[in-house]
C-alpha cells in the first residue's frame, strides 16, 4: 500500500478564508470575547477578595453577583458567536466544492485523469475532505482566541509566580512535541479511512445502479458478503483514525491537568509563607484555568491540521496541477468563488438554444478540418495520423473493427482524450482547446455509454436549455412513444444513471439531449450498443432527418448507415485506410 499524499492544509485553509475574510474575522472577534471574558472576571475577583473584611457577607454577595454577571455575559456572547460560526462554516465547506467542480467543467483539456475512480470517491472528497478544510478554519478560531487569552494570562501569572507560570506553560510545548511525533500516523490513518469510506459508498452506488444485474445473476449473497467486507474494513480504518484523533486530544487534556497541578505545587510555598493575598490566589486560580485550556486546543489543532493535509491533497487531485504542484492546485481549489455564494444562487433561468439561422461567426460551422491527429496511451498509440475534412451539412460515418480507434477518434476530436496531438480547425481557424470550444451550441455529443442525472426525464434531457424544443427532440430520438409507458411522462424521475429506464431509453434520452441543443456539429458514438434493430433503425432515421440541418459525425458499422453517409472514414489499428 502506498503512503498518503499530502498538501499544505494551512495554504488551502488560508485561501478559503480569503474568499470571505469578514465572516472569519467577525467570528474571531466573538470568539476572542468568549475566551477572554474570564480575564476581567479574575481581576474583579482579586479586587473583591482583597477588600473582603472578616465576617462581612455583603462583599461576598457582591463577588457572587459580579462573577455570575461575567459568566452570564460570556454565554450570552456565545449565542451570536455560534450563529455566525455556523454560517461561516457552511461557506468554508462550499468554497472548495464549487471551485473543484468549476475547474473540472471549465479548465482546458480533458479531465479523465483527474476524475475520482468512483462516485463514492467523489462523495468522499466533496463531503468529507471539504469538511476537514473547514475544520482547520474552525480550530484556527479556537487557537487564535485561546492564544490571545493565554498570553495575557501567562503575563499575569508570571507577575504572581514565575515558577508557576513556567509549570503551566510546559504542557503546551509537550503537546506540540506529541503532535509532531503522531503526525505521520495521523496522516496515514486518515488516508486509509478516506480510501475505505470511498470503497463503501462507491460499492453502494454500483450495487443500486446494477440491481437488475445482481438479481438476474443471483449474486445477492456475493454482493452482501462484499459489502460486509468493505464495511468491516471501513470500520477498522475509522476506528484507528478516531482513536488517533482522540488519543491526541486526550493527551492534551492530561497534560493540561498536569500543568495545572504543577502550577499549584509551584505556588504552594508562597501561599504557606503568606506572600500572596487572597486576591492573588483567586486571580491565579482564574487565570491558570484559562491558560490550562490551551493544551487541549493545541492538541486538537495539531491533529486536525495533520489530517487535513490528506484532504487538501485529495481535493487538489481534482485539479490539473496536482501531480507537480499540489499547493498551486490548492490555491485553485480554494480560490474565491463568485459572489452568489454569499447572497444565494441566482434564479434558475433556462437558456434558449439559438437556431442555426441566428448563428454567425464562429458559432456557425462551414468546415471542420482535422490534420495529423495522434493519441498516445501508456499501452500504445490507438490513433495515428488521422486526417479528416467535414463540410457543412455532411454526414460522415466512422467505421472499423473493434479496437480500431473509432471512439478514440470522436473523443479526441472533442478534446475528451488526454495526450492528443494534431490540429483541429473550425472554419479554417485552429482550435486551441477543443474541450472548451466544441460544446453547445457549436457541438453536441452522444456517447456510447450515456450518463443521466437522477432527475425528471425532461430535466435530464434539457440540463438548463429552454424546453420549447423538448417535444421535437424526443420525437427525433424516437422516445416520444415511450412516454405513455412512463408513470409521469416527461416528469418521471429516471433514477441514478437512468436506472428506471431501459438501456435503449437511456441511449435515446442522450440523443434527445443532443438534439434539443440544436448544435452545428453532432458527434455520435455507436447507437447500436443498447438498442434493438428496429429502434436503432428508427433512431438513425431521426439522425438522417437532421443531416441537412447540421453536420453529423457518427460511429457505426451498419451497412444501411454507411450507404447513406456522404463520407465513410474506415479505421484499422488506429490508422485511416482507403476504402475500395
Amino acid at each position: 500500500m502506498t503512503g498518503p499524499v499530502t498538501a499544505s492544509s494551512r495554504r488551502f485553509a488560508w485561501r478559503v478564508l480569503k474568499a470571505d475574510p469578514w465572516a472569519w474575522g467577525i467570528a474571531l472577534v466573538l470568539w476572542v470575547v468568549f475566551f477572554t471574558a474570564p480575564l476581567p472576571a479574575g481581576l474583579a475577583l482579586r479586587a473583591i477578595l482583597d477588600q473582603l473584611p472578616d465576617g462581612d457577607g455583603a462583599p461576598l454577595a457582591l463577588l457572587f453577583a459580579v462573577l455570575a454577571g461575567f459568566e452570564v455575559g460570556r454565554w450570552v456572547v456565545l449565542l451570536p458567536a455560534i450563529v455566525q460560526w455556523h454560517g461561516a462554516f457552511a461557506f468554508w465547506h462550499t468554497v472548495p466544492r464549487v471551485n473543484a467542480l468549476r475547474s473540472l467543467v471549465h479548465d482546458p483539456g480533458p479531465v479523465t485523469d483527474r476524475l475520482p475512480g468512483s462516485p463514492g470517491e467523489a462523495v468522499s472528497r466533496f463531503r468529507d475532505d471539504a469538511r476537514d478544510i473547514a475544520q482547520v478554519l474552525d480550530v484556527w478560531l479556537d487557537i487564535v482566541a485561546a492564544l490571545l487569552a493565554t498570553t495575557s494570562g501567562i503575563v499575569v501569572l508570571a507577575l504572581i509566580s514565575v515558577p508557576a507560570a513556567i509549570a503551566i506553560v510546559a504542557p503546551i510545548l509537550l503537546v506540540l512535541v506529541i503532535g509532531h511525533l503522531l503526525a505521520e500516523r495521523l496522516r496515514r490513518w486518515r488516508w486509509i479511512e478516506r480510501e475505505a469510506t470511498a470503497g463503501v459508498t462507491g460499492f453502494i452506488g454500483d450495487a443500486f445502479g446494477a440491481i437488475g444485474t445482481v438479481k438476474v445473476a443471483a449474486a445477492e449473497p456475493a454482493v452482501v458478503e462484499r459489502f460486509e467486507e468493505l464495511g468491516q474494513a471501513r470500520a477498522d480504518a475509522a476506528r484507528r483514525d478516531q482513536v488517533g484523533t482522540q488519543l491526541a486530544q486526550t493527551l492534551g487534556g492530561i497534560t493540561a491537568n498536569a500543568g495545572l497541578g504543577l502550577a499549584l505545587i509551584a505556588i504552594a510555598p508562597a501561599v504557606r509563607r503568606g506572600d500572596l493575598s487572597a486576591g492573588d490566589i483567586g486571580l491565579f486560580t482564574a487565570y491558570a484555568t484559562v491558560v490550562a485550556g490551551l493544551p487541549r486546543i493545541t492538541a486538537r489543532w495539531s491533529a486536525w491540521q495533520r489530517q487535513a493535509e490528506v484532504s487538501a491533497a485529495r481535493l487538489a487531485r481534482l485539479l490539473p496541477e496536482h501531480a507537480d504542484r499540489p499547493d498551486v492546485a490548492a490555491d485553485r481549489a480554494s480560490a474565491p468563488v463568485t459572489t452568489w455564494l454569499r447572497s444565494g444562487p441566482p434564479p434558475f433561468a433556462p437558456r434558449p438554444a439559438p437556431s442555426p439561422a441566428e448563428r454567425t461567426g464562429d458559432l456557425r460551422l462551414e468546415r471542420l478540418e482535422v490534420r495529423n491527429l495522434h493519441v498516445r496511451f501508456d499501452e500504445g498509440r490507438p490513433l495515428t495520423g488521422v486526417d479528416l475534412t467535414v463540410p457543412r451539412g455532411a454526414f460522415v460515418a466512422v467505421t472499423g473493427p473493434v479496437g480500431s480507434g473509432k471512439s478514440v477518434l470522436v473523443r479526441a476530436l472533442l478534446g475528451l482524450v488526454p495526450r492528443a496531438e494534431g490540429t483541429i480547425a473550425w472554419n479554417g481557424a485552429p482550435i486551441d482547446d477543443p474541450a472548451a470550444f466544441l460544446v453547445p451550441p457549436r457541438a453536441a455529443y452522444v456517447p456510447q455509454v450515456p450518463r443521466l442525472f437522477s432527475e425528471s426525464l425532461a430535466d435530464t434531457v434539457l440540463l438548463g436549455v429552454d424546453g420549447a424544443g423538448l417535444a421535437e427532440a424526443l420525437r427525433r430520438a424516437r422516445l416520444d412513444e415511450d412516454l405513455a409507458d412512463l408513470a409521469d411522462g416527461t416528469d418521471t424521475r429516471v433514477g441514478p444513471k437512468g436506472v428506471r429506464l431501459s438501456g435503449g431509453q437511456v441511449q435515446r434520452a442522450a440523443a434527445a439531449r443532443a438534439f434539443v441543443r440544436r448544435p452545428e456539429l453532432l458527434v455520435v458514438d455507436d447507437l447500436s450498443s443498447a438498442l434493438d434493430v428496429d429502434t436503432e433503425a428508427e433512431l438513425w432515421e431521426g439522425l438522417f432527418e437532421v443531416a441537412g440541418e447540421l453536420t453529423v459525425i457518427a460511429v457505426s458499422h451498419r451497412p444501411a448507415v454507411l450507404e447513406r453517409a456522404d463520407e465513410v472514414v474506415e479505421l484499422r489499428a488506429g490508422r485511416r485506410i482507403s476504402r475500395p
